[in-house]
Order: structure tokens, then C-alpha cells, then sequence
């Protein structure tokens, strides 16, 4: 190596990066990394959402319970709950089966949706856009539906519309 190389490396919290070569195309990297990257990362660190599958399993265990045999049951009746709050339950299930290996995708389309709240497929479709254009679930393109970070933050907050 010669005079004319320069090796940086920088951690801030879990991101790290590595910069090599001359010193003036480094230095650029680096006030690029500081201008660029470092404030994005903090703005992102403060406002993002994540839950694990062992927290989420402790947030709902008035709904959920687990044995080994049935996998993941509801521990209340689905007609107890407002039809979004129900179908908010099982995808938050699915994705919490998903999670844990159970099943191999985490999504649930929308007759398996009304078989299980024992509604009618237009009543599902219906409660589905809604849940939708809230952002609580995305759509995929075979028809079947996946619960976001949105959706599971309101369900377990309770924020779910009751009717």
C-alpha cells in the first residue's frame, strides 16, 4: 500500500461502514456517510415499528393460546368481536403461525376468512377494503391478504373498530 491509501471504519449503533483508497475520495465518502446516512438512520431508528413473535404472543393472550398439538387456538369466541377485530385476530394468527414456522406463508385470503367468522364472503370483502385503505393490510396478488406492522400495532392496541 502505498502513501496515497487511506482505510476508515465507522460504527454508529449497529451501522457500521468501511472506506478505503485516497484520501480525498474517503474523506468524500465520509462526509457523504455523515451528511446522508447518519440522519436518516436516526430519523428511522425513532419512528419505526417493529414487534417480536415472543412479544406479540405476550400482547395477545386474552385472544391466543398455544399447545402443542392444535398449535395456535382462540381462547375467545370470534363472535365476540366486531368482524375487522376478528379479522384482524386471525391474520395477526397467521402471521404469528408464519412466524414460528407453522404455516408457509402468512397470509389468509378471504373464504377461509368468512368460513371462520362464520359471515358471509360480501360482509369479509367489505370489512377487507376497509382494513385496506387504513393500511392494516396489504393484498397480495393471488387474493389473499397479510396483516402489516400498522395493522398489528392498532389491533394489539386496541385501536380496531368495534362494529
Amino acid at each position: 500500500m502505498g502513501e496515497d491509501f487511506m482505510k476508515v471504519s465507522i460504527q454508529y449503533k449497529d451501522v457500521r461502514a468501511d472506506f478505503e483508497g485516497k484520501p480525498e475520495d474517503v474523506y468524500k465518502s465520509i462526509i457523504f456517510f455523515m451528511e446522508k446516512v447518519m440522519p436518516s438512520y436516526s430519523l428511522a431508528s425513532k419512528i419505526s415499528y417493529s414487534v417480536g413473535i415472543q412479544d406479540l404472543i405476550e400482547k395477545l393472550k386474552e385472544y391466543l393460546a398455544y399447545n402443542q398439538a392444535e398449535g395456535f387456538f382462540l381462547l375467545k369466541p370470534l363472535n365476540t368481536l366486531s368482524v375487522s377485530e376478528a379479522i384482524m385476530l386471525l391474520c395477526t394468527k397467521r402471521y404469528l403461525e408464519h412466524g414460528l414456522g407453522l404455516t408457509e406463508s402468512p397470509s389468509i385470503n378471504a373464504s377461509e376468512l368468512a368460513k371462520s367468522i362464520a359471515k358471509p364472503e360480501k360482509t369479509i370483502s367489505g370489512k377487507l377494503s376497509l382494513l385496506l385503505r387504513k393500511g392494516y393490510i396489504r393484498r397480495l396478488d393471488r387474493g389473499d391478504y397479510v396483516i402489516t406492522m400498522l395493522g398489528i400495532k392498532e389491533f394489539v392496541e386496541g385501536k380496531v373498530e368495534k362494529a
